[in-house]
């Protein structure tokens, strides 16, 4: 590889990096504010949503829906039923799957839930034409799918 194309390869890993951040900043200060605002951080509203969408879970499928370890999950899940919008109930048959599920407050903060994403993402996404929506959507999962390997 010559000088030049090092140069433009590490000049896009730069920009890509300076976005990134970007985007981490402005999701943690996100965060930060439903934490004030609602008592919930953008991650505990994230697993929220999953078991609101799909029922009754363990928490490693809590986990595979939403990207995190397991390990994690048992932290959010944690806080949220101290917050008692979820709670644990061990499987009849097999005591040993645990399955969470939603309180009625839960059910209540679900039905009624803030934008997980900061204000104006979501009217901004849905006012690009439906192929550049696609496009960065289908480019986002391709970039993460890089960092996985």
């Amino acid at each position: 590889m010559g000088d030049a194309s090092r140069f433009v390869a590490k000049s896009d890993s730069l920009r890509v990096l300076q976005s990134m951040r970007r985007i981490a900043q402005r999701v943690e200060q996100h965060s930060k504010h439903l934490n004030a605002a609602y008592d919930i951080t953008s991650p505990q509203l994230i697993a929220l949503l999953a078991v609101a969408q799909l029922g009754p879970s363990t928490l490693k499928s809590i986990g595979l829906a939403i990207h995190l370890s397991p390990s994690t999950v048992v932290g959010i899940v944690d806080r949220l039923e101290e917050k008692k919008l979820v709670a644990r109930t061990r499987d009849a048959q097999d005591r040993r799957n645990v399955f969470v599920a939603l309180t009625a407050d839960g059910q209540l903060l679900a039905d009624d839930a803030p934008s997980a994403m900061p204000p104006g993402f979501v009217s901004a996404l849905n006012a690009l034409p439906e192929n550049d929506r696609s496009a960065l959507v289908a480019m986002l999962e391709r970039f993460a799918g890089l960092l996985e390997v």
